[in-house]
């Protein structure tokens, strides 16, 4: 019994030893456990945890803004809703759904948002049966089909589909403008115009989303999105101005139409700084939708294509005669209408002579046989070193992707005709923005300036890092030689054959010229013209420089017939819609007196102010553009001209009550 009582004894503390020591060796293994969690791999297991419970996304911020010289936006971006779908997360969870019956999710998640998403059902299964778990299903959606669909997914409780934001570019004046500005592509990277050169300006830099989420990814209430790394865009201020921009755009719509041209460039530059204020081309597009067009509408003709300029070509070589002292502008001409070069007949346009003549008539009826004279008393030597000096054969270095250089002749390789034909713009093909940038040269004295469409870059701080201004290239001619060129181009409106481009009380210098197209398998296509006409204005202290071309119209094709009314027509809206002036008054109705009809007894209408500071707008239609643009200038009111001629019809309309500054576009006919 004693013995038996000890064994049950030792047996008691043997176990309570044993038990002692076990929770012993376990709280000093917890205890070193705690240390190596702590110390040793405190670090690493932190970063574990906060993986787990974050979710990290990378994204990308807007792209840069894009606005014209006075700050409208021409194109900006918004956040939009990516859809993603995750095949492999398709499917019911059974521990959820218990009781339910089994449903074909990617089916009836593919039946469901196809009308929705505008994409074919069995297409969307077919993206929705992929063996992946990532696969983009609509990219950069409207904020209507997001919500839509946001709302299907919520409501039919479908599983593995989720939503991100991808910068979506939206350019705001659509078709305006659309060659310069360009496009982005779907990763959003610039495909073509100023999107493709300045892309390393203008893409959004890539920054992290992080936001807390459970364990199954999902984000956790207001757990709040912290964007670490984001960094903001530059903006880009181009030399455009919206509303010329806006009037030039309208003019080639309107000659298009007209004319029936294959294609047109219209571009308006300040001849003294080298600033591009517009620039169109036509056939134009959307760039919110430019695959829906022809590759061919996306092309800036103004800069992309090459013709030989005809007639407007004449004053260059007109400049290279009076700086060589080949000629004078009273040195007499004889022209007996057609002169012969070697094996060929050079005529003029109407196949008629003028006897003998000054000079300055050769460029004021534009008359070949007195160009190709001068021609032949230049050499191709000469010829080619003033084409050269006035920027043609090389591009003008604008900022724009896809300029041409244009062609000049070898001058070793020149012949006699083709010396000839030289000095009548033949032979030489151009681009519009080198031919306006020449004619430039002659409106400003003499320099040959940097055509600049980029007025400044504006970092996200405001400083600016990037600024436009004038650079001359070099001097082509002396102020005295550019004054006397000024002098025949302006007879070229005011007695020649320009007239057609003549804006009462303003004085325009200018040049019509009509060429022949070339054809793609040499020589010429019969039948087929370039009509242009380029000027300036005032033409004793030039403003604005202008070039119209027109890419064979149909019917008419003379540069006097289609293009000078279109340069007409669009600088005098210009003009009134920017205070400018006339140079000379005598002849022009004052605005205190003229009238309807024209009668100085006719009482304008009035401009009234309300007692709020608005201005009630009266009836304006009846009256030119002048009268109107001076009745709104009264209460500071911006006149937004359509067409020549007199008004008919306003918005906003009569009664109406604006602010000061409003804009009033009027249409005249």
């Amino acid at each position: 019994m004693l013995r038996y009582t000890k064994f049950r004894l030792f047996d008691a503390k043997f176990r309570l030893a044993v038990v002692s020591f076990l929770v012993m060796g376990l709280f000093l293994g917890v205890c070193l456990r705690l240390l190596w969690v702590q110390i040793v791999s405190g670090t690493e297991l932190g970063k574990r945890a906060i993986t787990q419970i974050t979710d990290q996304v990378k994204k990308t911020a807007p792209r840069g803004k894009i606005l014209d010289r006075n700050g409208e936006e021409l194109a900006v971006s918004i956040m939009a809703n990516t859809l993603i779908a995750n095949p492999k997360a398709m499917d019911d969870n059974p521990a959820n759904d218990g009781e339910k019956e089994s449903r074909d999710v990617k089916r009836e998640a593919a039946r469901l948002l196809a009308p929705a998403l505008q994409i074919k059902e069995e297409e969307l299964y077919g993206d929705f049966s992929l063996d992946k778990e990532y696969v983009r299903i609509k990219r950069s959606m409207e904020p209507e089909m997001y919500e839509q669909v946001a709302g299907l997914i919520k409501d039919n409780k479908l599983p593995g589909l989720y939503f991100e934001q991808e910068s979506k570019r939206y350019y705001t004046k659509k078709s305006m403008a659309a060659q310069v500005i360009g496009f982005v592509g779907e990763d959003d990277s610039g495909l073509s115009g100023m999107e493709l050169a300045l892309d390393g300006i203008l893409k959004g830099a890539i920054y992290q989303n992080v936001s807390k989420v459970d364990a199954l990814g999902r984000q956790v209430a207001d757990s709040g999105l912290h964007e670490q790394n984001q960094v903001k865009v530059s903006s880009v201020y181009l030399t455009l101005d919206s509303k010329m921009q806006f009037v030039v755009e309208d003019a080639l719509d309107d000659a298009m139409k007209r004319t029936n041209a294959k294609g047109a460039a219209v571009l308006i530059m300040d001849p003294n700084t080298g600033a591009i204020l517009a620039m169109g081309s036509r056939p134009s597009f959307d760039p919110n939708n430019y695959g829906k067009y022809a590759q061919e509408n996306w092309l800036n003709r103004a800069i992309s294509i090459i013709y030989e300029p005809g007639s407007v070509f004449k004053p260059i070589m007109g400049c290279a005669g009076l700086t060589e002292g080949v000629i004078t502008p009273q040195t007499p001409i004889m022209d007996a209408g057609s002169i012969q070069v070697a094996d060929r007949t050079i005529s003029n346009w109407d196949g008629t002579g003028m006897g003998t003549v000054p000079f300055e008539d050769v460029i004021k009826y534009s008359i070949n046989t007195g160009m190709v004279q001068l021609g032949l008393k230049l050499g191709a030597d000469r010829e080619i070193k003033y084409a050269k000096k006035f920027g043609f054969g090389t591009a003008t270095g604008v900022e724009l992707p896809g300029e041409e250089d244009g062609i000049l002749y070898d001058p070793k390789e020149m012949v006699l005709p083709d010396i000839a034909t030289m000095a009548i713009g033949q032979g030489v093909a151009v681009t519009p923005l080198q031919m306006l940038r020449a004619i430039c040269a002659i409106a400003n004295g003499g320099e040959l300036l940097q055509p600049y469409i980029i007025d400044k870059i504006i970092a996200p701080n405001g400083d600016v890092i990037r600024r436009g201004g004038k650079k001359v290239v070099r001097q082509v001619i002396t102020p005295e030689v550019a004054a006397q060129m000024r002098t025949m181009m302006e007879k070229v409106v005011s007695e020649g054959g320009g007239k057609s481009a003549a804006i009462k009380g303003y004085r325009i210098a200018g040049k019509t010229g009509t060429a022949e197209k070339l054809s793609e398998y040499g020589g010429y296509a019969a039948g087929q013209y370039i009509a242009s006409f380029v000027g300036f204005v005032p033409a004793d202290k030039p403003i604005y420089a202008m070039l119209v071309m027109l890419d064979r119209p149909q019917g008419a094709f003379y540069g006097s017939q289609v293009s000078a009314p279109i340069f007409r027509d669009t600088l005098q809206q210009i003009l009134v819609a920017k205070g400018v002036q006339p140079s000379v008054s005598e002849g022009l109705d004052s605005f205190d007196t003229h009238g309807k009809g024209g009668t100085a007894e006719t009482i304008l209408p009035e401009l009234r102010r309300n007692a709020n500071g608005t201005w009630l707008l009266p009836n304006l239609a009846g009256y030119d553009m002048r009268t109107v643009a001076g009745i709104l200038q009264k209460g500071n009111l911006e006149l937004l001209p359509d067409g020549s001629g007199i008004s008919y019809q306003q918005t906003p309309l009569p009664g109406v009550s604006v602010k000061e500054g409003t804009q009033v576009k009027v249409w005249f006919r």
